[in-house]
C-alpha cells in the first residue's frame, strides 16, 4: 500500500505546481506577452517615422543636389557665352 500512497503524494505535487503553473506563472507570460506585442508595435511606429524622415532627408538632398547642378550648369554656359564673346571680338579686331 505504500505505493499507492507514494503515488498520491506525487499526484498532489504535480497537481500543485500545475495548479501554480495556471495561476502564477500563466499570467504572467501572458502579460509579457502582451507587453512584448505593445513594445514591437512601438518600435515598429518609431522605426517606419525613422524611415520617413530618412526618405524625406534623402529626397531634399538629392533636390538640393540637382539644383547645385543646375546652378553649375547655368554659370558654365554663362563664362562659355562670354568667352565666345571674347574670342568674336578679337578675330573680328584680328581681321
Amino acid at each position: 500500500m505504500k505505493g499507492q500512497g507514494g503515488d498520491t503524494r506525487s499526484d498532489n505535487v504535480i497537481q500543485t505546481l500545475q495548479q501554480l503553473v495556471r495561476d502564477v506563472i500563466a499570467p504572467d507570460v501572458r502579460e509579457l506577452k502582451v507587453r512584448l506585442t505593445a513594445l514591437e508595435e512601438q518600435i515598429d511606429t518609431r522605426f517606419n517615422a525613422a524611415d520617413q524622415k530618412s526618405d524625406l532627408q534623402f529626397k531634399a538632398l538629392m533636390a538640393a543636389i540637382s539644383e547645385s547642378r543646375a546652378q553649375s550648369e547655368l554659370t558654365s554656359m554663362r563664362v562659355i557665352a562670354s568667352l565666345s564673346e571674347r574670342l568674336a571680338v578679337l578675330e573680328a579686331q584680328r581681321q
